[in-house]
Order: structure tokens, then sequence, then C-alpha cells
């Protein structure tokens, strides 16, 4: 779907008069500074597997939504470019211990 300036008005103008404000925020790199606690999400691969009572086993493959959260802890390892189309990129160290690298249109502030 094209996402024309009619359309757009259209969408901010039905959301103006239905709410009386629009709610969404867009986050931008300079939102997000280094030692920030922030939370993600990601689709992690599950696969089942089951035996039928032919014998055969069946595999069946799905993905969830898991949530994270963590810490920034590298604010400018990868800056978008003011003309990109890419998303920049922060480094977090999640709850788990890991360091994840996480594009910040992705990202929510706690």
């Amino acid at each position: 779907m094209k996402i024309t300036e009619k359309l757009l008005k259209q969408v901010v103008t039905e959301t103006l008069k239905r709410t009386g404000h629009i709610t969404e925020a867009f986050a931008m790199q300079k939102d997000f500074k280094k030692g920030m606690r922030v939370t993600w999400n990601s689709l992690e691969k599950v696969v089942k597997t089951r035996e039928m009572p032919s014998g055969k086993i069946k595999t069946k493959v799905n993905y969830e939504r898991v949530s994270h959260e963590g810490e920034i802890t590298d604010d400018c390892s990868f800056v978008a470019d003011r003309a990109s189309c890419e998303p920049g990129y922060v480094v977090i160290m999640g709850e788990d211990g890991k360091s994840h690298t996480v594009a910040i249109t992705e990202l929510t502030p706690v």
C-alpha cells in the first residue's frame, strides 16, 4: 500500500476528529541516550514436533513475539546518515546479560 499525502491527511484528520489528539510518538535517534532503559520486541522461532498415528514425525514452525528490556550501552555505534532511509542502531545490554544491536525504530523508552 502506498501512503500518499492525501491518505496521510485523511488519517490524521480522522484521528483528530475521533480522539481530539494524536498519541503516537515518533522516536528519533536524539531521544535515546546512553544509560537509558528501553524495551523492544523480537520474533523468535519455535519448532514443535509431534508423532502422528502413522509413525511419521510432523514438524511445525511458529514465531512468537518476545518482549525484551535492557539498558543502552552505546548510543552512537551506528549513526544513521541524515539522507539515509536506514534507521540508526544502538547497542543494548539486555537483562539476560547479552549485548543486542537494535534499530532505534524498535525501541520504546521505559
